[in-house]
């Protein structure tokens, strides 16, 4: 067994059956219609913009649960109204596929006579070919979690928020009155979504796009949860089926600060933890976006959850079955300029979060690491993840446009480090899941896998066969 894996295996003997001995027993799944082990991954409605990846190239065999970002929360100041929203409508449910290349089916839409096209019909498309998949719209995010404080403030907010969740995705009413003229109204998307998954990013916290939060945020996101819960239950009851209620939560013990997670695990159907972006590019040393256990030479060692392993531990000891806890996994690495290497300091301005190119981006997907750069790595023989370290010319940008265009465009030879996700260390958390018997894992997101959907190819090993 090589280093990595036996450190793996003792980590998760020692550091997980301990916890588990008095952790709550595991619940059953609550309906046939919630898988019973989830692999499940983001697709971004933004991804037919950039890398030009379409719900058609989502590999559905590998995976039975997709999150569709994103949804929000909206909120008018002068009439006090919340209402819920798809982030773009023309990715969503109006751009017309005048050709087949791009669908599911190989079919071109039908202009004007359809009611839904872009990606939602293209989902609608994918679940007809793959009857086991279900799909899931995710709300927030970190920049679309604006109005989530506001809206569940209330009692009568949340359940006319939740309304209108429930009405736009899952009845499918979408808003109308755009083009194509057709597109939209009542129960046109009727049938797409499963389920409802809830990234409130982060009550009580002032994070990406998030207003106004307070202190009674935390107990305001479980009544929230349960009432999505409730409201969902109530369709079911109509349709005869079980709708799906996640949410994603954070990594360490800042979990149990922004949320009552004994009490989220029993209303929700599993939790979607996000271990990863332990460390991000703009942290004063470098470090691993999801390091997967313990390492004494991080800055962080001294907290036992500043890792996968120790997240999974706080879950487990803070009253989250086994069984509803889903592994995040980061298909993207963080990269690092002018530095000695892991765990060091780092300079890295010229850096474009802006740009798809793997040699100027802050955040390099693993397809970027492998496929279009080719580039060789090195394991870290403690934690088994891998990293990149070495010289490399980067086209960076001195000054930018106030539209977001490079006005200093410039060439630098480097020392760079990329800390990143591969096969081998999302076997090491496969090896968690089948072992400790968590729910599956969870992937952000589908567009920057390989061309080979390696990543997902391996996650895939979670599944029932």
């Amino acid at each position: 067994m090589p280093p990595a894996r036996r450190w793996a295996a003792a980590l998760i003997g020692a550091a997980l059956l301990a916890p588990l001995a008095t952790a709550p027993p595991a619940q059953a799944a609550p309906d046939d219609n919630a898988p019973a082990k989830v692999v499940t991954a983001y697709f971004a409605d933004w991804d037919v913009y950039g890398r030009q990846y379409f719900v058609k190239d989502i590999p559905a065999t590998k995976l039975n649960v997709i999150q569709y970002a994103f949804g929000y929360p909206t909120f008018d100041a002068a009439t006090g109204k919340v209402g819920c929203a798809p982030v773009d409508a023309w990715a969503d449910y109006q751009q017309v596929y005048w050709g087949g290349e791009n669908t599911v089916d190989g079919v071109a839409d039908n202009y004007p006579d359809q009611r839904l096209y872009g990606n939602f019909n293209q989902i609608r498309k994918l679940k007809a070919k793959y009857p086991h998949l279900k799909v899931e719209i995710s709300l927030g995010g970190w920049t679309k979690s604006t109005w989530f404080s506001t809206v569940a403030r209330t009692p009568e907010r949340r359940a006319a928020f939740v309304k209108s969740c429930v009405d736009t995705f899952i009845k499918g009413d979408l808003p109308s009155g755009g083009w194509p003229e057709n597109a939209g109204g009542p129960g046109a998307a009727a049938g797409v979504f499963d389920g409802i998954d809830i990234d409130w990013e982060y009550p009580t916290q002032a994070a990406g796009g998030n207003v106004d939060p307070r202190p009674e945020d935390r107990k305001n996101a479980t009544a929230l949860f349960q009432e999505f819960r409730t409201q969902l239950d109530t369709v079911g009851k109509s349709t005869g089926k079980h709708y799906l209620l996640t949410a994603a939560l954070p990594a360490t013990t800042k979990s149990t600060k922004y949320f009552e997670l004994s009490k989220v695990a029993r209303i929700l159907d599993w939790v979607n933890v996000m271990t990863y972006d332990y460390t991000v590019g703009g942290d004063v040393r470098t470090g691993p976006s999801s390091p997967f256990g313990w390492d004494p030479r991080d800055a962080n060692s001294s907290d036992p959850t500043w890792n996968t392993v120790g997240t999974v531990v706080h879950y487990l000891q803070n009253g989250v079955p086994a069984n509803k806890i889903v592994v995040g996994v980061p298909f993207y690495g963080i990269q690092y300029l002018r530095t000695e290497g892991l765990y060091r300091t780092h300079d890295s301005h010229g850096l474009d979060a802006n740009t798809l190119r793997w040699d100027s981006t802050p955040n390099p997907t693993y397809r970027d690491v492998r496929d279009v750069a080719g580039l060789q790595f090195s394991r870290n023989p403690l934690t088994g993840e891998p990293s990149l370290y070495g010289t490399a010319t980067h086209q960076l940008c001195g000054a930018f446009n106030p539209d977001g265009s490079c006005s200093a465009p410039y060439q630098e030879t480097a020392s760079t480090l990329i800390t990143y996700t591969d096969p081998t260390s999302i076997a090491l958390r496969v090896a968690l899941v089948k072992t400790v018997q968590l729910r599956g894992l969870m992937a952000w997101e589908l567009s920057q896998d390989s061309d080979d959907h390696a990543l997902l190819t391996e996650m895939a090993r979670v599944l029932p066969h």
